[in-house]
């Protein structure tokens, strides 16, 4: 796996143990290895979080229930980044490893984030969703401690049931353009802007797949394809088709996966909404669709 170094647990607590955090009157100082590597001001609301301490403590948790294989682990300036890389699984053909995400800041760019996930090295995307109430994404203010240690105290050998449950469930299965049109815009009456781009890339992605041979689509399917998300305000019945489920899901968190973990979470429950209208293959095929 690019970019992830073979897990050696002696040798990532001594990364680890390098950090130092400390706040000096209405400064955090963010220090490596005895150096100072940032300076940041903060209020009398801001509270220093150990990360070193609470690292090493989840490694020690996650441990007891997952073989840990690879990891990665950045320390930019303020930013302190970790993720571990447990066991395999296979779904629709694909692998998948079962991943764990830890996020931490000290210059205030980031809040404090907890997160467990599927990760796919060869398709290149994260699938992180709710799970029994582990996760945590929450500033660094008063009680983010208490909060950080009480989301994290459910990880056991059962944490990833659900999402691999998820995928599973819409694997042979179709669902139609209109419907993940329907399902990437949200619900509501005015449709963020954030929105209409988030399916733009999408359209792009389905285009590009329909040149590389994955998909058919006529010129008119080409052409709607090619109009902007706010000009398309409605999707004919005689251009709509239908996609492989799997393969929108995993089109789709492609898009984030240089986001933080809890972007791709939001994203993943968003996508995930289309197994409330993925059709079994079968049910179309005996339908002529």
């Amino acid at each position: 796996m690019r970019g992830f170094t073979d897990y050696n647990k002696d040798e990532l607590f001594n990364k680890i143990e390098k950090i130092s955090i400390e706040k000096v009157d209405s400064q955090v100082i963010t220090r490596y290895d005895g150096r100072v590597i940032n300076t940041t001001n903060v209020s009398n609301r801001y509270e220093v979080f150990d990360i070193s301490k609470y690292l090493k403590d989840k490694i020690d948790a996650i441990e007891k229930n997952f073989a840990i294989s690879k990891y990665k682990f950045t320390l930019t300036r303020g930013r302190q980044y970790l993720q571990l890389i447990s066991d395999k699984v296979n779904i629709g053909g694909i692998d998948f490893y079962k991943s764990f995400y830890i996020l931490n800041s000290s210059d205030k760019s980031r809040r404090l984030s907890f997160n467990v996930g599927l990760y796919s090295d060869t398709s290149k995307f994260y699938i992180i969703s709710s799970v029994n109430n582990v996760g945590l994404v929450k500033k660094h203010l008063t009680g983010v401690t208490q909060a950080a240690e009480e989301a994290t105290v459910g990880i056991n050998d059962e944490t990833f049931n659900d999402q691999i449950e998820s995928l599973n469930s819409i694997v042979g299965h179709r669902v139609s353009f209109s419907k993940l049109r329907e399902v990437i815009l949200g619900d509501k009456p005015e449709i963020p802007q954030i929105n209409h781009r988030k399916f733009d890339a999408f359209k792009n992605s389905v285009r590009f797949g329909a040149s590389d041979g994955k998909i058919s689509i006529t010129n008119e399917q080409r052409s709607m394809l090619l109009t902007e998300s706010e000009k398309l305000t409605t999707i004919n019945k005689s251009d709509d088709f239908y996609l492989d489920a799997f393969w929108s899901f995993q089109v789709y968190l492609t898009l984030f996966n240089k986001q933080d973990s809890h972007i791709i979470k939001n994203e993943t429950e968003r996508i995930m909404k289309i197994t409330q209208w993925a059709v079994r293959n079968s049910v179309l095929e005996s339908l002529g669709i």
